[in-house]
């Protein structure tokens, strides 16, 4: 497997992902199940390796609702939202997220182009008409007010990090619970290290089909940040399975971004032309 074959997980979320799944809540990923023998020889690499080995979509589509809670006053915003992603070739992927609702921030959108090396990301904000290039180190600043940041919503080239397992443990807040590999992603050069908000990240793979259903990230300081969990996930074709929820815990700003998928689908046609500036200037991505 060459360099631009091991590129890419979670959007996911990042529309799953981050999800992650990114989009880490678009691109989280499922894997078959492995005999025993051979999962325990299994390295950090290989298991996220295995994660992008077996997604395969050529493109997606989801429309979900997103909830911000501030759980110090109780308060409440609900966005409607959709998103597309597609794989464009060599493994690089586009992805555009679009506010629907509320009105005051309706057509708002976030255009995301992956690159060989620096991703490219753009906010259009309807008022100005126009579209703001995000600056290299305006991607650790948390995006319209949820609890990703700009860095969180781009694919993840894993190139960019080491991955040790540091345990296994099970993973009681998806029913049934699953068993885990717990993961540590740390940095794995300079550039990485002085782009990223985060010292490390834990992540927990469920051993039995390789989604990742629950992540810790650590800021520069190796404290406890925030914490994704998903939930209820679902076998959408083939080996691919998605979350239908993502909560985002922010423990230091004591609040969370909770997202409901309501429709999503999988190697349906995108046009190329839905992750241009025409496409978006046009009004289009609001049709």
């Amino acid at each position: 497997m060459n360099a631009s074959q091991n590129r890419h997980i979670q959007y996911v979320t990042r529309f799953g992902l981050l999800i992650s799944c990114s989009f880490l809540m678009f691109v989280l990923i499922v894997g078959l199940p492995l005999s025993g023998a051979v999962a325990s020889e299994l390295t950090g690499r290989q298991v996220m390796e295995k994660q992008e080995e077996l997604h395969k979509a050529q493109s997606e589509y989801g429309e979900e609702v997103m909830l911000l809670v501030d759980t110090k006053s109780g308060s409440k915003e609900k966005r409607d939202v959709k998103r597309y992603a597609k794989d464009v070739g060599d493994d690089l992927n586009r992805a555009l997220l679009v506010f629907l609702k509320p009105a005051d921030i309706k057509g708002t959108a976030l255009l995301t182009h992956e690159n060989p090396d620096t991703d490219d990301q753009w906010l259009y904000m309807p008022a100005v008409k126009k579209m703001q290039r995000i600056a290299q180190g305006s991607k650790k600043s948390y995006f319209m007010g949820t609890d990703f940041t700009y860095e969180d919503m781009e694919p993840e080239d894993i190139d960019n990090y080491n991955y040790t397992i540091k345990k296994e443990e099970t993973a009681d807040h998806v029913k049934p619970p699953k068993d885990c590999y717990v993961i540590e992603a740390v940095p794995a050069n300079k550039e990485k290290k002085k782009a990223t908000s985060y010292s490390k990240r834990l992540i927990w793979v469920d051993k039995e089909n390789f989604t990742t259903v629950k992540v810790e990230f650590y800021d520069r300081r190796k404290r406890l940040l925030k914490t994704q969990k998903s939930f209820e996930f679902e076998n959408l074709t083939g080996t691919v399975y998605r979350p239908k929820k993502t909560i985002m815990d922010n423990h230091k700003k004591k609040h969370k971004t909770l997202s409901l998928v309501k429709k999503r689908t999988l190697n349906e046609s995108i046009e190329d032309s839905v992750f241009t500036e025409r496409f978006i200037m046009s009004g289009k991505h609001v049709e």
